[in-house]
């Protein structure tokens, strides 16, 4: 190793790269320094060690915050796993006591969950870690778990075809779909057989903004067919359109129950069921107490329970 490779590796430090990595991640000074309880004149002396032991600029000042140059993007991986090797190294990670920490997570899930989840886990953190808070994004299946494979999230929540070995995958609950009406609805009279659920006119959920959905498959294998007219990006979004009209909506059972009272709805069960809903949990292999707590979190919570299915 040459002289010169030796005086640039004796400049690079830990908290460095622990910078560059929450700068990379969040694009603003303010909220680096919040998360490793740092000043903000500290976070812009480092930011200027850092952009001279790299030679770039790594981060240009935008209206939004601040924007990585290319040179930073391809180095943020392998901070990454220079940082995750270190806490290896280390051996134990440091405890997490969720009453005085002030952490922030970050985790992605789908509308469903998200509508599901996000009430009780609030309630969950100001109970047990006031100090702690949390971020909520829409993402689904392997872009969730790109997020999580590049240390963009903390927990990636939902139904992953795909398994990566190199993650890990925690069972949290398991729910089934029914159809949704509004209270009131004429077909609501008797229980809906195929040809009454035939002759709906439904609403489907499409994050995509198309008309496909997880459930178009299960209704094919069951000789069931619908007539879609209208499709929407969110549950919430459906639930308010079936709740003023005769459409209806097939739903995570779960979902439409905790917000059937807020539109009117009446849930009723399917003519066949489909394949149920298995939702997982998926996080980093490498040691966190804080993401040991916050999975924890999750399985202690009510809508994890496999009952009222």
């Amino acid at each position: 190793m040459s002289d010169i490779h030796i005086q640039k590796i004796r400049q690079l430090d830990g908290a460095l790269l622990l910078i560059f990595q929450s700068l990379l991640r969040h694009g603003r000074t303010t909220v680096a320094a919040e998360r490793l309880g740092l000043s903000q004149p500290a976070i812009s002396h480092a930011l200027t060690r850092l952009r001279r032991l790299f030679g770039d600029p790594l981060f240009v000042r935008r209206p939004h915050g601040l924007e990585p140059t290319p040179a930073a993007l391809e180095l943020g991986p392998r901070i990454d796993a220079l940082l995750e090797a270190a806490t290896e190294a280390l051996g134990v990670p440091a405890a997490f006591d969720p009453t005085l920490a002030a952490r922030s997570f970050r985790l992605s899930s789908s509308d469903f969950l998200a509508g599901l989840i996000a009430p009780e886990l609030l309630d969950a953190f100001r109970r047990e870690a006031p100090q702690c808070r949390f971020a909520l994004g829409l993402a689904l299946g392997e872009a969730a778990l790109r997020q999580l494979r590049n240390n963009e999230i903390d927990l990636a929540l939902g139904r992953f075809a795909q398994r990566s070995g190199a993650l890990d995958f925690v069972p949290l609950f398991t729910d089934a779909y029914c159809l949704v009406l509004r209270k009131g609805h004429p077909a609501a009279a008797a229980a809906i057989d195929s040809a009454a659920f035939q002759a709906l006119e439904h609403v489907a959920v499409s994050v995509a903004g198309d008309y496909r959905t997880f459930t178009e498959r299960d209704f094919a294998d069951r000789g069931l067919a619908r007539r879609v007219v209208a499709a929407a990006p969110r549950f919430s979004i459906a639930f308010a359109m079936v709740g003023s009209s005769d459409a209806a909506c097939v739903a995570p059972r779960r979902l439409a129950q905790a917000q059937a009272g807020a539109f009117s709805l009446g849930l009723h069960d399917l003519p066949a069921p489909l394949s149920p809903i298995e939702v997982v949990a998926a996080r980093r292999r490498a040691p966190d107490p804080g993401v040991d707590w916050l999975m924890g979190l999750l399985q202690r919570c009510d809508f994890a329970s496999s009952s009222g299915l």
